[in-house]
């Protein structure tokens, strides 16, 4: 997605629907994804059952966690790949599972180059 649709997005707000897509692809319950990204569960389900959508903030978190699951998606073969990388602690990460960093942009940031590596072979 271009980033200036990313930035739309963001700006109006996901619905709070997508939050289960996002999970199911990773693997997770919309519980374990929204304390992941340092969001309370309780405001997910909340913002689910009245369906409005999401804060920009909240949204952002979305998107990045999006992004991360493309480029990972990009490298690995299946979203059930992914998942399990994410979820397996990474030497390239000091031993540090990648799905541990995501909840901030700097962790995000860290996720991305290490798949950037993967990807060009500069990673074990």
């Amino acid at each position: 997605m271009p980033p200036t649709s990313a930035i739309d997005l963001i700006r109006v707000g996901l619905p709070a629907g997508s939050f289960d897509a996002a999970a199911k692809v990773l693997s997770l319950t919309v519980d374990e994804l929204a304390a992941k990204l340092g969001i309370s569960p309780r405001t997910i389900r909340d913002q689910r059952k009245k369906k409005v959508r999401l804060s920009s903030e909240n949204s952002e978190k979305l998107v990045r966690i999006a992004r991360i699951q493309t480029l990972a998606r990009s490298i690995f073969s299946t979203d059930a790949a992914v998942a399990e990388w994410l979820n397996a602690p990474a030497p390239a990460l000091n031993g540090i599972k990648p799905i541990d960093l995501i909840d901030t942009d700097t962790g995000a940031r860290e996720i991305e180059a290490v798949l950037h590596g993967i990807a060009y072979g500069n990673v074990m």
